[in-house]
């Protein structure tokens, strides 16, 4: 089949941009053939790259270039803050795209975090994409409880894909480059990895360590805090959404001084590709402290590279870690602050990183394996197959017009 995707693509810093390309190129092994429709137009695009959403929508050259490629399916990526001020563009494509032939598949990434934000705004924003889908896919079951309950999409049309198990990028760095870099020795190293974003609660974790500082000031001695990435450029009235996004890194800088535990703080800034397989090598564990989450893809990765994941029971993130012993409830520092405890003391202290290598100490807790289902290759057979099934309805729909 030809797919055309309409979503961000690298070289955008997105996570939903990867998730696309991964997808894109599982299709193309199996013989489909993929072209993307991003956002907005981006210097040095790949050449499956067919075109840009305008302000205004599709233009005629983006028409013309979708015509050339002749899809079967058309699959859009939607978060908001992916197509950020695109997003009415998007909306009125989409509406532009329900009179004609190709039918369309919606992945809804993060239907709860949206909608919570938005409100009402953001439910009828995600209601009148559902509405213009011919198929609506969502990764977890609270989002589509979600979808169908309060956003009051038609439920005949929604299903669930879990987010695949996402594969380790190639590493440039190791381990030992890093901790140089940034003057980590020997250190026990917590990850928090991905862009900075109020609901990730971040702030929790920085109040967990404090409090433990206080209960147990042991345990946090050769323990530094990682936070490997940065907060989300956005554009247009989005950048308000920014602007939260750095007050909110400021306060949590602000809580690490009054907390006593801002020398065992890191930032690193944006995380290029080469540097994420490092991270998560140095890493004795990924801490997900999230307020709200319908997927994760940082866990995908955790598991990827094998490393333990100590998180909250937010959204989606209760399914994923049901059987953890490592997990939280969500607005939950002291909660959080005697997981992070058990977990340190669980885990082997060395004194050096000299003697990390030496010792190769065991991790206390390995991450879930990955759920059925969940391999890129199935997600993509399991997407393909939807493929099938949305264009023959499609075409079965054109047979029975009068």
């Amino acid at each position: 089949m030809r797919v055309l995707f309409v979503s961000p693509y690298p070289p955008a810093r997105d996570g939903i941009g990867t998730y696309t390309r991964l997808l894109g190129e599982a299709l193309r092994e199996e013989g489909h053939e993929v072209a993307v429709v991003t956002p907005r137009a981006q210097p040095g695009a790949p050449p499956e790259v067919v075109g840009a959403l305008g302000a205004g929508g599709a233009h005629a050259g983006l028409r013309a270039a979708v015509a050339r490629f002749a899809p079967d399916v058309l699959h859009v990526q939607f978060a908001v803050p992916a197509f950020g001020a695109r997003t009415p563009a998007l909306v009125r494509w989409l509406e532009e795209l329900a009179r004609g032939p190709v039918p369309v598949v919606t992945t809804m990434h993060e239907v709860t975090r949206d909608t919570a934000l938005l409100r009402g705004p953001g439910r009828a924003l995600y209601r009148r994409i559902a509405e213009r889908s011919d198929r609506i896919v969502v990764h977890t079951r609270g989002a589509l409880d979600s979808l169908t309950g309060p956003v009051g999409a038609p439920a005949g049309r929604a299903g669930i894909v879990p987010h695949f198990s996402t594969p380790p990028p190639r590493a440039v760095s190791d381990s030992a480059d890093l901790r140089e870099r940034f003057g980590l020795d020997g250190d026990r190293v917590l990850l928090a990895f991905g862009f900075i974003h109020v609901d990730k609660g971040l702030d929790d974790l920085v109040a967990a360590l404090a409090l433990l500082r206080r209960r147990s000031p042991a345990a946090l001695r050769g323990v530094r805090l990682v936070v490997a990435g940065q907060v989300r450029p956005r554009s247009g009235p989005f950048r308000l959404f920014e602007a939260r996004d750095r007050l909110h890194l400021g306060r949590v800088r602000r809580l690490a001084a009054r907390g006593g535990v801002a020398d065992r703080l890191v930032f690193t800034g944006f995380v290029p590709d080469g540097d994420i397989a490092a991270w998560f090598d140095a890493a004795e564990c990924v801490v997900l402290p999230y307020r709200k989450a319908e997927q994760s893809g940082v866990a995908n990765l955790a598991r990827a590279y094998g490393v333990p994941v100590v998180a909250t029971t937010a959204g989606g993130l209760a399914e994923l870690f049901a059987d953890s012993p490592w997990t939280a409830p969500p607005r939950s520092p002291d909660r959080l602050a005697d997981v992070l405890r058990r977990f340190l003391s669980a885990g082997v202290e060395v004194s050096s990183y000299s003697e990390s290598l030496a010792a190769q100490p065991s991790r206390p807790a390995a991450p879930p394996p990955a759920a059925p289902g969940t391999e890129l290759g199935e997600v993509a057979a399991a997407t393909a197959a939807l493929y099938r099934a949305v264009h023959g309805h499609r075409q079965g729909r054109k047979r029975d017009a009068p």
